[in-house]
């Protein structure tokens, strides 16, 4: 192994954030030191509050920036334990100076950023790893081999639930849609850890049976089902608003498994058909948090970049699912309308079509249509190709007589040319429209005096270019 996996006697953490899920691996720490786990400092973003954080938890050094935390020599590993929405910029920031990295879940927002993490903790020779805790219990480790061994037979169905009143800030801060808030994020990644523990696999499908979004635009409740591959389906329910206990059934075809606490995992009911029911027991050491410790610096003692338990693949998928069924929710609240002109080759509406047709959204030909009341539309989309120098003047015209003000917007050109945009943001911005994104692509190719009217199209868009507008507004729609 190279210098940089060679561990020192003691692993020295430090602490990324002062909040309560920091305080409670703080504490976690300080109950290892027998196991060569030190806390040598933490940084906030506040001062006062990074002092009194090592004053409670006993650290030696704090300081008043992340930037400060990660530049600290004698700190060989960060657990970021930031809002969700930081990780993936925290997790960069410890990495890039050369730390080993511990981030609380979820891990990033979506599955894109985590694989940057990941492939930037191997480029570095560096690791890192999600905080999903339970998937180290001792219990599960048990259950696991339950499961290989057939001792309830097929698994045909699995249930659990999670649910907890949260007031006042706390409220605030876990549907906050600009921290990363809403239930799914928040506990439903233990809902769906618990079930990749269970199958060892990827769902073929997930389908939302219910979700509630609220007044912060975020879910409080929602409702899965998740069908596997042989014929296993799921149900997972997560909500911040209404208790519901922690509790999870897997059914299987000659028995079945009762966890009464699927997250706090120390005991478990046993059921086999002609079998008394048994009570398997496993208690943690300490509160949990300690087998997650003992992984991260076992794999950094032999120089894994990620963990072989949980693995990147397993962190990645899950990021990924969430990522999927949160854009789900969006596409399907968000009313969106495309306002197009195509002339020449309509390679403008193939664009358009290819959106509409992947996510049923509403489509205006501006040249059929030029009065329509927009107000009930969430999103707004204006697109067309290049014609002398600007967007096509019935674009234009329709922004004109029928955007209404205060509304989110999106451009769409394929021509490829940005300026061709300036023409309608100033209506935009007379209306206090907020411009969300901007889209172009190669809709023909030009030259000579064909520049301004049309050019000779020469194969686009391609199937490249639909796909990435079909990316681009699912972008929007996150």
């Amino acid at each position: 192994a190279s210098d940089v996996y060679k561990r020192q006697d003691k692993m020295k953490w430090g602490i990324l954030a002062t909040g309560n899920i920091a305080k409670k691996f703080a504490s976690t720490i300080n109950q290892m030191s027998k196991e060569n786990e030190q806390l040598v400092a933490v940084g906030s973003r506040n001062i006062e509050s990074a002092k009194a954080f090592a004053k409670e938890h006993d650290i030696p050094r704090y300081y008043d920036s992340y930037e400060a935390l990660v530049k600290d020599q004698d700190v060989e590993a960060v657990y970021v334990a930031t809002p969700n929405t930081l990780h993936y910029d925290n997790c960069r920031l410890c990495l890039e100076h050369g730390k080993h990295v511990l981030c609380e879940k979820p891990f990033t927002i979506n599955d894109k950023q985590a694989q940057e993490l990941y492939s930037l903790a191997r480029d570095r020779h560096l690791f890192i790893m999600e905080g999903l805790w339970i998937w180290f219990l001792p219990l599960y480790d048990r259950l696991r081999s339950i499961l290989q061994q057939g001792v309830i037979g097929e698994i045909k169905h699995i249930s659990c639930q999670y649910g907890f009143v949260a007031t006042g800030a706390r409220k605030e801060r876990k549907f906050n849609p600009a921290l990363g808030g809403g239930a799914l994020l928040d506990i439903g990644i233990y809902n769906l850890g618990f079930l990749r523990i269970v199958t060892g696999d990827e769902p073929q499908n997930v389908e939302t049976q219910k979700v509630h979004i609220n007044e912060y635009g975020t879910d409080d409740y929602s409702c899965l089902k998740l069908t596997y591959n042989d014929g296993c389906t799921a149900e997972s329910v997560q909500t911040i608003g209404q208790e519901l206990k922690r509790n999870a059934r897997i059914e299987g075809t000659k028995g079945s498994i009762f966890l009464p606490d699927f997250q706090h995992a120390e005991t478990m009911i046993l059921e086999v058909e002609g079998k008394e029911p048994e009570t398997i027991e496993c208690p943690v050491d300490i509160n949990g948090f300690e087998y997650e410790i003992r992984e991260v610096s076992r794999c950094v003692k032999l120089g894994y970049c990620s963990s072989d338990v949980y693995t990147a693949k397993d962190s990645i998928a899950l990021t990924r699912m969430m990522y999927d069924i949160r854009t789900s929710w969006s596409e399907a609240d968000m009313k969106t309308v495309i306002i197009y002109a195509s002339v020449h080759h309509n390679n403008t509406k193939k664009i358009v079509d290819a959106i509409a047709d992947e996510y049923g959204v509403d489509i205006i030909d501006a040249a059929k249509i030029t009065e329509k009341d927009l107000s009930g539309y969430d999103l707004i989309g204006f697109a067309s190709g290049i014609y002398f120098g600007k967007m096509h003047q019935t674009v234009i015209n329709f922004a004109e007589v029928n955007l209404p003000e205060d509304k989110d917007v999106f451009l769409i050109c394929t021509y490829g040319g940005k300026p061709v945009f300036d023409s309608i943001k100033g209506i935009i911005k007379e209306k206090q429209g907020r411009i969300m994104g901007e889209f172009s692509c190669k809709g023909y190719d030009t030259f000579g005096p064909f520049k301004l009217i049309g050019g000779i199209s020469k194969g686009h868009p391609d199937k490249n270019d639909l796909d990435n507008a079909k990316a681009f507004f699912k972008g929007l729609c996150k």
